[in-house]
């Protein structure tokens, strides 16, 4: 707060020279002229601040004294404005400058879209230029909330709209709508058998079914047809002769739909090292480069030689242009030597035998369908070399095996 004050009243940094420093300073301050950051420069100077309306009184206390004050600089508010009637066109200029400025960011010098992918720019536009949202325009002259509200309600396809300002540009931020995708089909379609099994259960949406539970089929087989017949008159049939049945009807072609779930079984042969041997990584990394010119390659920084006994290495080649597409006949190689460190996983072979059943579960769970469980699995172990196991893994799932599959053209018409 003194700080403050002393700006706004003034304040200077005066030396006193004498050899009664001590009483000038009690005298000034009984005069009510306090002296402050005080600092001794010697044994008869000091330096001190003073306020400026104090400074007629120190004559007096110099006098008594017989000390010399001189003042060493000014500082303070009523010396800043002495300056600028000095200057007063310079400061008025900055200051009509400044103003200028200030009044120029009041208006609007760029209107931008961000979002927008399908929907069109200028319509989105031309909407917020109906609500004043413009080039030229002042900024508070403008509702940006209604902004929001009329391009929300006039244009379409849009799931939100922010409008906002910043600095001396409108953004209008949008958010489109994103519409559910549904798979689009031309013409009809059949169910067919995604994978080999025997049908569990049968579930006809659209289509004639073509297969009943129990019944095993293999991939690719027909499950549900989309091929609508009309029914046999079996009466007709019987009364006509046996080389002259009539051809089914085709009533229509409609796109099969359904759920067929079936027992699926996955079947493998897995061959396991019982301990593990390998090498990683331990994140040192080592780079040399070097400059390639013809044959002849310079190493220009980095180490001479690979300096981890284990490891392994990555080279990327830079080709630098001149100018363009012009190229100069020098490549640029970065080698990189990443450190390994061996290491050796004892374990007993059951473990390993667990470890490839693992292995295959996560197989097999990669290509169920959404829905599918594992019913039960079956690891029988087979004879194997020393060091190894070799285990025949049986997994048997319960799982939609339903796959739609468009009409081809020797389906008939």
């Amino acid at each position: 707060m003194r700080n403050w004050w002393s700006f706004w009243l003034g304040f200077l940094r005066i030396r006193i020279e004498g050899k009664q420093l001590e009483k000038f300073i009690n005298l000034s301050a009984s005069r009510g002229v306090p002296l402050y950051d005080l600092r001794r420069e010697g044994p008869e100077r000091m330096s001190a601040k003073v306020r400026l309306d104090g400074f007629r009184s120190l004559r007096h206390v110099a006098r008594k004294t017989r000390s010399k004050v001189r003042i060493e600089n000014r500082a303070g508010f009523p010396f800043v404005m002495t300056v600028m009637k000095r200057r007063r066109s310079l400061y008025l200029g900055a200051l009509l400058f400044v103003f200028t400025l200030y009044m120029l960011s009041t208006f609007i010098w760029a209107v931008d879209v961000v979002g927008n992918e399908k929907v069109d720019k200028q319509e989105i536009l031309q909407v917020a230029h109906g609500q004043g949202v413009q080039v030229g325009r002042w900024k508070p002259a403008i509702d940006l909330r209604e902004t929001e509200r009329a391009i929300m309600n006039n244009v379409p396809g849009l799931e939100w709209v922010g409008v906002y300002a910043r600095g001396t540009r409108i953004i209008i931020e949008i958010e489109e709508k994103v519409l559910p995708q549904s798979p689009v089909v031309e013409g009809g379609q059949h169910v067919v058998a995604a994978k080999e099994g025997v049908i569990q259960r049968l579930l006809v949406l659209v289509g004639e079914e073509k297969v009943k539970e129990g019944d095993k089929v293999k991939k690719g087989d027909l499950l549900i047809s989309g091929l609508i017949y009309a029914p046999e008159n079996r009466l007709e049939v019987q009364q006509q002769d046996q080389d002259k049945l009539p051809d089914k009807v085709l009533l229509e072609k409609v796109q099969a739909k359904g759920e067929v779930w079936a027992q699926v079984w996955y079947e493998t042969m897995i061959e396991e090292p019982i301990h593990l041997e390998g090498a990683l990584p331990t994140g040192d990394v080592a780079r040399q480069w070097r400059i390639k010119w013809r044959n002849q390659e310079i190493i220009i920084k980095g180490p001479s030689e690979n300096p981890f006994e284990v490891s392994k290495e990555e080279v990327s080649i830079r080709t630098p242009l001149l100018w363009r597409n012009l190229q100069i006949p020098v490549e640029l190689l970065e080698k990189e030597f990443y450190e390994l460190r061996p290491y050796r996983q004892e374990r007993s072979a059951e473990e390993a035998i667990v470890s490839a059943q693992e292995r295959f579960q996560r197989e097999v769970k990669a290509t169920l369908t959404p829905g599918a469980r594992i019913l039960r699995e079956m690891v029988v172990p087979q004879p194997a070399d020393p060091g190894m196991v070799k285990v025949k893994i049986t997994i048997e799932t319960l799982e939609d095996i339903a796959k739609t599959e468009p009409f081809t053209s020797s389906t008939p018409q």
